[in-house]
């Protein structure tokens, strides 16, 4: 009898340890794009910190951002978009957020309303089935996830790996480095913007927003279906709801959607926001990295917005000073900090000025265009610095091809085009002297110091631009861009 016991504690023994050795395996060898990006909402919820969802695209990953929400209002969100997804997939996502957290307001994205299609793997849904990983693979296996599958893929060989997912990342041993590992000890990378991601490039075009007149969509579609399901649901639990629509680059059918998810809307008495026909939200010249995505200028424009409209229109609890939320206030400086220490030193231009409007005001900077530069040329750089508070100098600069100089002290602005004489700038991070006597050869000094000419060096004689970073008298960052076809290269001192 002993001896049958000892067989069997051995063979649970070795059991037990088997499946955790195969837990190990499944733990190192996965994907971590949808832990990296949901694992907070998992900490946070199960605290009973996150108050609000938003769902939808990859529009409200790139648009919204939960800590900058969190910084100016005190809104616990969590930003539960998802790359391709349509308002089947968002269905379901809040579903399985739901099995966490019951949030006080779920805030819906219109976008792709006007879809049609029933199943995710339907070879017309222009629909990347595999971006779904990213969304549902950290949420364990329940009778939700099931349902969620079974009602999103119509293909049985479909669902297996969303099931199952251990089956498409079993052989990704020769891709594993360092941070899968981390998985195992709990100090893997996570998405500290709560969701989000923003992006600090932009598009080479500047678009222009044309208003078709569109009315509404003449049928209900796979889309109205289930926002009404997501509103229905809600509505159910006690959860106020309310839907907007994130600025793009609308066609016609997606302005009709954005009407008709206004009507449903109006329908259930709920709030909504159409972003599209509100004036100045955004500037589609600058606040755009495509067609369809806000950059960080954009999506800083937009939070915003949508903070103040949730204040007016919801009442939610602001946390900020409540020692319980320390993790979102830690998280808010994290963001604000990794901008200011990402100020200088990049090396594409436009990315470059996208953090001088993110964080210009902090700091003194010139910045110098030579004559006859084919930067005058780059209509995106131009807006650029019309943004950052450049004038009629600039523009008589354009218009004659001579240098340009701006000083920026902390937001105050300076500038100069142009041969001419002398000029002396006061600024609170020291004095600047300034001539610019030829196209080529221009002058600017700081302080008493008369014999250190920051403009002009043999070796980058024919930069197109300069930008100089300045603060109580000595220079801390000297950059410069020289272009080529608007493809700049990039050279610190």
């Amino acid at each position: 009898m002993k001896r049958k016991f000892l067989l069997l504690t051995k063979t649970v023994a070795f059991l037990l340890i088997l499946l955790l050795c195969f837990m190990a395996v499944a733990l190192v060898v996965e994907r971590k794009s949808s832990y990296i990006k949901n694992e907070m909402y998992i900490q946070e919820a199960e605290k009973e910190h996150v108050d609000v969802f938003f769902l939808g695209s990859s529009h409200v990953i790139n648009g919204i951002n939960p800590v900058q929400l969190y910084d100016e209002q005190g809104i616990t969100a969590y930003n539960l978009g998802g790359y391709g997804s349509v308002l089947l997939s968002s269905y379901w996502q809040f579903r399985l957020a739901l099995e966490r957290r019951i949030p006080d307001l779920v805030v819906i994205d219109a976008y792709m309303l006007e879809n049609d299609v029933r199943y995710v793997d339907d070879p017309n849904a222009n629909v990347n089935s595999d971006e779904l990983h990213l969304n549902i693979d950290r949420f364990p296996l329940t009778r939700t996830k099931i349902l969620a599958i079974n009602d999103m893929f119509l293909d049985d060989s479909k669902k297996y790996p969303f099931l199952f997912d251990y089956i498409i990342y079993h052989d990704r041993w020769k891709e594993l480095d360092s941070d899968d590992f981390n998985r195992l000890t709990g100090n893997a990378d996570i998405n500290r913007l709560m969701g989000a991601e923003m992006k600090y490039v932009m598009h080479s075009d500047g678009f222009t927003y044309t208003d078709y007149g569109a009315g509404t969509l003449d049928r209900e579609t796979v889309g109205t279906t289930y926002l009404r399901r997501i509103i229905d649901d809600c509505q159910v639990r006690g959860i106020k709801v309310a839907i907007v629509t994130v600025p793009f680059l609308a066609m016609a059918e997606n302005q009709a959607a954005a009407h008709t998810a206004s009507q449903i809307a109006s329908e259930y008495g709920i709030p909504c926001l159409n972003m599209l026909e509100i004036p100045d939200v955004v500037d589609y010249g600058l606040d755009f990295m495509d067609a369809g995505h806000l950059n960080i200028l954009g999506a800083t424009k937009v939070t915003r917005y949508i903070g103040n409209w949730l204040k007016e229109n919801f009442d939610l609890a602001d946390h900020r000073g409540d020692a319980e939320y320390a993790t979102w206030q830690k998280c808010a400086d994290e963001f604000y900090e990794n901008q200011r220490n990402t100020l200088t030193g990049n090396e594409d231009i436009h990315t470059q000025l996208i953090m001088l409007k993110l964080c210009g005001d902090s700091t003194s900077f010139a910045f110098s265009i030579r004559g006859g530069s084919m930067a005058y040329a780059d209509a995106v750089l131009m807006r650029q610095l019309k943004s950052l508070g450049a004038g009629e100098k600039l523009d008589e600069a354009i218009a004659s091809k001579s240098s340009y100089f701006l000083i920026s002290d902390h937001g105050n602005i300076t500038e100069f085009a142009g041969d001419d004489e002398e000029k002396v700038i006061e600024t609170s991070d020291g004095v600047i002297t300034y001539e610019g006597v030829s196209d080529l050869y221009r002058i600017m000094n700081i302080g008493d110091d008369k014999e250190t000419n920051y403009l002009y060096s043999d070796e980058f004689a024919y930069s197109d631009v300069q930008i100089i970073f300045f603060e109580e008298g000595e220079v801390s960052s000297h950059q410069y861009y020289t272009g080529e076809s608007f493809d700049y290269s990039y050279e610190e001192r």
